[in-house]
């Protein structure tokens, strides 16, 4: 279960996004590249994506919709997820306020990448924002035999306007779904008002059990306790953390705390692959190394973040996350008979540290099987090869498009 990735971004990967800390990657290869999206791309990166999510063992799935603003780019999108067959939660993100000390941060990254086309704005009033999410509420949520539900997704504290935050977590109470944001990602979105973004946040009332804060990773004491006594749950990825070298999470300070964390895999293109079971061995791993402490995190509680724990994380742990008699049929089964599973003494310890993720052999959602013996029931071996080709053609046009090129570069042993 991924309890926060964003889908469409799989078209940018390949190598597009390589050396680049995180807002370097956000204004000179993400957004730009999404600018150019069309609808048949939305589709086609969101097949691209399921099939990849589905051969590595995932049921479910928290899509942060960057593009979500664009009513034809989501419709394409939501209606993947409901054919293909996947359990997905389409949180649309906006963002409302433009926060003055990043804009000159922001102009002085852009000048790194004269050739690339920049997005126009990625900014819309707060209203119309507002009412393009209720109206993909109204259209799709709990839609495809209940499989698909649709969030309000403030981007972040510092790009939305108190009223967007407050009547954001206003529209998840009324239709019952939670409300998830971006926070504390990197030192310069950490602090707001000569306050953490967490106690801002909660100054405004905003902290709730409905609440899933994906990073949190510059978090101090108070922070914790603030989300631990909210009983706010947490995204954590550790993969796209480090690939944008952002940082190290408190993971295990949260769970030692009782807060609520799942693991999950981040954008597409600022992690390059969509595997929970990778995002599980780097989510064990970086908490032993940056707490120098072997037992930070144990590999059953791992695969219990990325099972029941991701579940109470997206608020479904009623219907999914564990096998019990009366819940939802989500299901994978992973074969033992490989080489790199031998010997077996810990299962869980297996998982974590010595699977590849090819191991999945059965995915089943919602009572539905995906994928049987390796073979995906809702794309034949024809098709997924057409599909790897025209997602390359796609990739290639969009980058074109946005001026992402030229990127070809002589072997580099250090970045300058």
């Amino acid at each position: 279960m991924n309890s926060h990735t964003h889908v469409i971004q799989v078209l940018l990967r390949g190598g597009l996004s390589q050396d680049r800390e995180l807002y370097d990657w956000l204004f000179n290869v993400l957004y730009p590249g999404l600018e150019q999206y069309r609808p048949e791309d939305a589709q086609l990166a969101a097949t691209l994506y399921v099939t990849e999510a589905v051969r590595s063992g995932i049921t479910t799935i928290v899509d942060n919709a960057d593009q979500g603003r664009s009513d034809d780019i989501a419709a394409a999108t939501i209606e993947t997820y409901g054919k293909l067959g996947i359990r997905a939660i389409y949180a649309r993100m906006f963002f409302d306020s433009s926060p003055q000390h990043l804009e000159k941060l922001v102009e002085t990254v852009m000048r790194k990448a004269p050739a690339v086309k920049h997005a126009n704005s990625l900014f819309e009033p707060t209203d119309d924002a507002l009412s393009h999410i209720e109206s993909l509420i109204s259209r799709y949520h709990n839609a495809y035999e209940g499989r698909i539900h649709v969030w309000p997704a403030p981007g972040l504290p510092n790009t939305t306007t108190e009223d967007g935050l407050m009547r954001a977590a206003q529209m998840a109470e009324k239709y019952g779904t939670m409300v998830t944001l971006h926070l504390a990602e990197a030192p310069l979105d950490a602090n707001m008002h000569g306050m953490t973004s967490t106690e801002y946040l909660n100054a405004l009332g905003f902290l709730s059990p409905r609440l899933l804060a994906a990073h949190c990773v510059w978090m101090n004491e108070r922070d914790l306790r603030l989300l631990k006594f909210h009983n706010v749950k947490v995204a954590h990825n550790a993969v796209s953390n480090l690939y944008l070298a952002s940082g190290f999470a408190p993971v295990s300070k949260m769970v030692s705390q009782g807060i609520t964390v799942g693991v999950s895999t981040d954008d597409a293109n600022c992690n390059d692959t969509i595997s929970m079971i990778l995002a599980m061995k780097i989510a064990a791993l970086a908490q032993r190394g940056s707490n120098l402490d072997s037992s930070a995190l144990t590999t059953e509680k791992v695969v219990e973040m990325a099972t029941i724990d991701a579940a109470k994380a997206i608020g479904l742990d009623h219907e999914i996350g564990s096998l019990e008699p009366g819940k939802k049929a989500d299901v994978i089964v992973v074969g033992l008979q490989k080489a790199q599973l031998y010997p077996n003494h810990h299962i869980p310890s297996v998982l974590v540290f010595q699977a590849y993720g090819s191991e999945v052999e059965m995915v089943i959602a919602d009572g539905k099987i995906l994928m049987e013996e390796r073979v995906l029931t809702f794309l034949d071996d024809a098709d997924e090869l057409l599909l790897y080709k025209d997602a390359q053609r796609a990739s290639e046009s969009i980058a074109k498009r946005g001026g992402l090129t030229g990127l070809e570069r002589e072997w580099r042993s250090l970045g300058k």
